[in-house]
């Protein structure tokens, strides 16, 4: 191992602990703990440069803090990154596992919003059943997982009502979008495999 593999491992290794005491930081919020503990405190002072920018950025769904959720995956990419290029080389195999990264990432991401917006379209024919039997709707959005699911996908689901048309007086959007996102979801499959087979070896 040369000096560039050393200090790519010492960098993946610092980032290891980084992410562990975001996931500390996380747990501590559970409990209410002391906050003139040293511990607590050191813990705050060591991650909220990090945390405090993607507060910022990243609104809250159901009164959930997701900022450390969103901090935990950039490390775990810059982790990826600092192994690749420090590790890896520069070469054009390099490049080629980045972009298959990221592709990876977005695909994780897409995948897990295609499934809150069938979860979606689970409420919305639930609400429907049970309006054509006379019954209240039954859908709490004081429930935080329930509030979650309609912030989440109804800035995308606003827009498309009005191009898809109700079935039956029922909001059928949540499974256009998802189907949407299955079609995006197979075309980042086809660019997934693409990059993996023109991927240029390191060695030999």
């Amino acid at each position: 191992m040369g000096i560039t593999g050393s200090i790519g491992t010492l960098l993946n290794f610092l980032l290891e602990i980084y992410a562990w005491l975001i996931l500390g930081r996380v747990l501590l919020s559970w409990v209410n703990p002391d906050p003139y503990n040293p511990i607590v405190q050191f813990l705050v002072r060591a991650t909220e440069p990090v945390l405090e920018p993607f507060r910022r950025w990243i609104p809250s769904f159901a009164g959930l803090d997701l900022s450390p959720i969103v901090a935990l995956l950039a490390v775990h990419f810059i982790q990826r990154i600092v192994v690749t290029l420090f590790q890896g080389g520069m070469g054009g195999g390099a490049i080629g596992s980045l972009i298959a990264e990221l592709l990876g990432i977005l695909h994780l991401l897409l995948t897990f919003y295609m499934l809150l917006l069938f979860a979606r379209g689970g409420f919305h024919v639930h609400s429907w059943r049970t309006f054509r039997k006379g019954l209240p709707p039954g859908i709490d959005l004081r429930k935080p997982l329930i509030r979650f699911v309609f912030q989440a996908t109804e800035p995308v689901l606003r827009p498309l009502r009005g191009f898809v048309p109700t079935v039956s007086g029922m909001d059928v959007s949540p499974f256009a979008a998802a189907v949407a996102v299955l079609v995006l979801l197979s075309i980042l499959q086809e660019l997934m495999l693409g990059v993996a087979g023109t991927r240029i070896p390191l060695h030999g």
